[in-house]
């Protein structure tokens, strides 16, 4: 057990990517994403909601960014047109480090990134131009990960989470084209992509857009093996300040069925059941407590 317990919040969390040291499985898709992308495959994660996709491609950027990539991460926004999505390109591609040659200080890349877009008439801030879509720069600025490596001499990654939302843009057929144009034979830049098995998928893959001419589909399985839950969980519990025996274990997977959603939140909230009584022991009636709860969770966050 540990002597000070850590937060359940903290140990069992919910909502937003989990933090790389704290996922459970998935390490077998993070390596061979990150292998395809090494070797200069674009790659698309795709799955129902709320399986841990974001999660994964975090993990994969974090491992490719310490490799000494220019990772260049967007959450591609609900919009009418791609106006905001852009502007996130440069706000993200302007908030890159870069090293000084043969330094150890750092700078930003905004003067390249503004350099680069003065060089195509183009400001940093897209609310100066015309509003009509057909005349956003979209090309010139879904270039500009690719155009920082190349002058930085690095490789870039350009991670979009969601990028089946563009297909509902004015101009989202322009979008995804480029990105074909711009990164299918790129050697400078790879793209990286999730997004979840909606009707937007059907658009970006069949006609007229066919964004597979650019990315590598890989399907994300909705439930992790049972036998990679089991000592992650027992150990999560431990640094909880709680034991989880193996029966109450069992009956939180058997109801989970191993999806991570469900498992984390089922974990949580059976931990809180716990420490509610001032046990140190999850028991069976903790992990019921648990279930209802998650239950109810699940059923309110759509989940």
């Amino acid at each position: 057990m540990s002597t000070k317990p850590e937060p359940i919040g903290s140990l069992f969390p919910l909502g937003g990517p989990v933090p790389s040291d704290l996922i459970i499985g998935r390490r077998g898709e993070i390596d061979e994403i990150g292998g395809r992308l090494q070797e200069g495959m674009s790659t698309m994660l795709s799955g129902v909601r709320r399986i841990g996709k974001t999660t994964v491609c975090a993990a994969v950027c974090e491992r490719l960014k310490s490799q000494g990539a220019l990772v260049i991460e967007v959450d591609v926004p609900e919009r009418p047109d791609s106006r905001a999505l852009l502007q996130l390109i440069i706000d993200a591609c302007s908030r890159v480090s870069l090293a000084h040659a043969g330094r150890a200080a750092l700078r930003f890349a905004r003067p390249t990134i503004e350099k680069l877009l003065s060089e195509n008439g183009v400001p940093l801030d897209l609310s100066m131009l015309a509003r009509e879509p057909h005349e956003l720069p979209a090309r010139t600025v879904l270039s500009l990960p690719a155009e920082l490596a190349r002058r930085e001499g690095k490789r870039a990654l350009l991670f979009l989470d969601e990028l089946q939302r563009v297909v509902d843009y004015a101009d989202g057929e322009t979008v995804l084209c480029d990105l074909i144009d711009l990164y299918g034979a790129s050697k400078d830049a790879v793209v990286l992509v999730d997004g979840s098995n909606e009707r937007a998928l059907n658009g970006m893959f069949g006609e007229p857009v066919h964004f597979g001419k650019l990315v590598n589909r890989i399907e994300l399985d909705a439930r992790i093996p049972l036998t990679s839950w089991r000592e992650p969980l027992a150990e999560r519990f431990s640094r909880a300040g709680l034991l989880l025996e193996d029966a109450p274990r069992e009956e939180l997977l058997k109801w989970s069925e191993g999806r991570p959603y469900a498992t984390m939140a089922a974990a949580r909230y059976t931990a809180q059941s716990a420490r509610r009584t001032s046990s140190d022991t999850a028991t069976e009636f903790d992990v019921q407590m648990g279930i209802d709860e998650a239950e109810r969770h699940l059923h309110d966050d759509g989940a």
